[in-house]
């Protein structure tokens, strides 16, 4: 089983993000071979990173027992799906927060990203920001990435998502993923 991690990037309130991650999490429960995880940031409450050392040079060992249990959620997946908003062209402070208290923990292993928004955009800014972030702590993107523009209206309070697009969109992104998850796990293997 390819153990997946859905990371929630939002914490405000009144978030599409509960709408999104209804959507990906019911489809990727779906795909076969896979063990699915949510990490909502929200229910995480990760500090302010502000540590002294930094994380390369932590090596796993953290003193803040949330951050502990964050490092050993990331640590146990294999590959990601990251839903991102888009705030001010860019992600959202709770995410790039959530990714800088960690370093080896993310390193060798493939993330898809599913960026939204309420503005026609559909978080792709966003998305770009990621793929910077994620391949300087060693994940690979990969190729597809879902963009949702105007959440509100594509994907209903409960999850549901009617568009045939998107939803052909996601399934090409999630088989890329479980590829590159299956793939990087053979090297882990071999290590």
């Amino acid at each position: 089983m390819l153990q997946i991690a859905i990371i929630v990037g939002s914490t405000r309130q009144h978030r599409l993000a509960d709408r999104v991650a209804q959507w990906v999490e019911r489809a990727a429960r779906d795909m076969e071979g896979w063990h699915v995880t949510v990490l909502d940031l929200k229910d995480m409450q990760l500090p302010l990173y502000h540590d002294e050392t930094l994380p390369a040079a932590m090596h796993g060992t953290y003193a803040n027992e949330k951050v502990a249990a964050w490092s050993h959620a990331i640590n146990k997946a294999e590959a990601f799906l990251i839903l991102s908003p888009e705030y001010n062209h860019s992600v959202p402070a709770p995410l790039k927060n959530a990714l800088d208290w960690l370093y080896p923990e993310w390193a060798d292993k493939p993330a898809g990203i599913i960026g939204y928004s309420s503005s026609p955009i559909g978080g792709a800014r966003a998305i770009e920001h990621l793929r910077t972030i994620l391949g300087t702590l060693g994940v690979a993107t990969v190729k597809t990435a879902l963009t949702i523009g105007r959440a509100q209206d594509v994907i209903s309070e409960d999850g549901v998502c009617k568009d045939d697009t998107l939803n052909s969109v996601l399934r090409t992104e999630f088989d890329q993923v479980d590829a590159w998850g299956k793939a990087f796990s053979c090297l882990h293997t071999e290590k």
